[in-house]
């Protein structure tokens, strides 16, 4: 009935809209405003972690591979720093000049994490971002909060707005740095989610990994700043496979806090490590959790799964279908989808959900049109949108069944009206549609229903052959 549903939203759509512009949507953007459950997907062991909690997600879907206490909230500390340097690379430039103000050196704790910044002194935007991730520098925190929303207040208004943008529901901030507030807090599952939309930025992607940098002398400085990365897995104090990033954070009231970032076969991993006693137990927890997932789990491309060679398979999405052919058709799934699932778990054991989403209004360009959602056992496993190239129909409708030309009428001298080849009457251009609609419908209905019927046949026939040669009747349907 979905299935229907779309394909006769497009018919609507084709021949009842005009193109009138072209549509600026990124069809492969991760969509971080979309509920994700907050269960994990469990395993057989769950291993064992002395901070109060913890949680890690996997960032190209969402999904999470293990939780504890995921929802309660808790001081953050300096992971804070992670959702400032996100702010600051999507509302400036990296060689925007921050000047620092009286507030901004004086109004922190003078004892708490800095780089020795003075009133008056000039940094890029760039060095004051390498400041924060490397160093924990509070003082270029409050600058940077300054700079981009000129005043602290303004910028943690700008701070929870981005947090519920991307689902962070339990989360209320403060300041840009993380030191002690009652009314500043987060949970662990909300942090995941800030740092999954970091981590698919470029540059803080590069910024987070780097293990060292130097500011150069200032206008104020003359000597330069070297910086060096506090996280331990970053700055090889601690070996860990496939490190590529993360924050450190702690206050006397926050305790130890940690986020991580690491990749390993193609798969990338969030840890966020919440109130813990020490930093030993903060690494041993993060490197337990984290090769937890990496040792149980696998990433799925969705495209391929839905699109796979073996022609007897059956699917939504499958190349044999030319309605969702990536060449001869304008659907598709977002190629860069994936799904995570345990090692042990089958793809025949994936449900899967399509969510119809009406347009209003047809104009050039793709479309999202829809989602795929995936599950595993009840828990949340990925997410795909499914895709609608206009292109195609633009041709549709320039096609000779509907021509979209607006034809100037033919007068004579006495301006009536001559009937000739330039002119289409309406009659005609109902008997077009109608004729279209009709030719379409018997299309779609050939594509998924006959088609399919045959194919699911032959396959049954095939199938029961090889069991009689064969005793192993298990299989993977797609």
């Amino acid at each position: 009935m979905k299935k229907c549903l779309i394909l006769m939203s497009l018919i609507c759509l084709t021949f009842s809209n005009v193109i009138t512009a072209k549509a600026e949507v990124d069809p492969t953007a991760i969509n971080y405003s979309n509920s994700i459950d907050k269960k994990a997907i469990v395993t057989a062991e769950q291993p064992e972690v002395n901070a109060s909690a913890a949680i890690v997600m996997e960032a190209s879907t969402g999904a999470i591979l293990y939780s504890k206490n995921v929802q309660e909230a808790y001081y953050p500390a300096s992971i804070t720093k992670i959702l400032t340097t996100l702010l600051a690379l999507e509302n400036s430039s990296l060689r925007e000049t921050v000047t620092f103000s009286k507030e901004s050196v004086f109004d922190v704790d003078l004892d708490s994490s800095r780089i020795g910044i003075d009133v008056g002194e000039k940094l890029t935007m760039e060095e004051s971002l390498y400041g924060i991730m490397l160093e924990s520098a509070n003082e270029v925190s409050y600058a940077v909060a300054e700079h981009i929303s000129g005043d602290v207040d303004s910028f943690a208004d700008l701070m929870n707005k981005k947090a519920k943008e991307l689902g962070a529901t339990n989360s209320h901030f403060i300041n840009p740095h993380g030191l002690p507030d009652p009314e500043h807090y987060t949970c662990a599952y909300d942090m995941a989610l800030i740092a999954r939309a970091a981590i698919n930025n470029p540059t803080f992607r590069k910024i987070t990994s780097t293990r060292t940098f130097t500011i150069p002398p200032t206008n104020i400085q003359e000597k330069a700043r070297p910086l060096a990365n506090h996280h331990k897995f970053i700055n090889g104090a601690i070996p860990f496979e496939g490190a590529i990033g993360g924050k450190t954070g702690y206050t006397s009231k926050a305790k130890y806090t940690l986020v991580t970032f690491a990749e390993r076969n193609g798969m990338t991993l969030i840890s966020v490590i919440m109130s813990c006693d020490s930093i030993k137990d903060e690494y041993s927890d993060t490197s337990n959790i984290l090769n937890y997932g990496f040792n149980n789990f696998s990433v799925y491309n969705i495209a391929e799964m839905e699109n796979p060679v073996d022609t007897e398979s059956i699917s939504l999405f499958n190349n044999n279908s030319p309605v969702f052919s990536t060449t001869k058709t304008a659907l598709k799934i977002s190629p860069e989808s994936n799904i995570i699932l345990p090692n042990d778990a089958s793809l025949k054991d994936v449900k899967k959900e399509i969510e119809f989403k009406p347009i209003t209004k047809l104009v050039e360009g793709q479309h999202i049109i829809g989602t795929v959602s995936y599950t595993y056992n009840g828990m949340f496993a990925g997410t795909s949108n499914i895709i609608f190239n206009n292109v195609a129909t633009d041709t549709l409708l320039k096609s000779s069944i509907l021509p979209l030309q607006t034809v100037e009428p033919n007068t004579g001298e006495n301006g009536k009206h001559i009937i000739g080849k330039s002119n289409i009457s309406m009659k005609s251009v109902v008997i077009g549609v109608f004729v279209g609609m009709v030719v379409l419908g018997a299309g779609l209905y050939i594509i998924f229903v006959e088609i399919p019927y045959r194919k699911r046949r032959q396959a049954y026939h095939q199938k029961r052959n090889r069991r009689k040669h064969s005793s192993d009747t298990s299989y993977i349907d797609f």
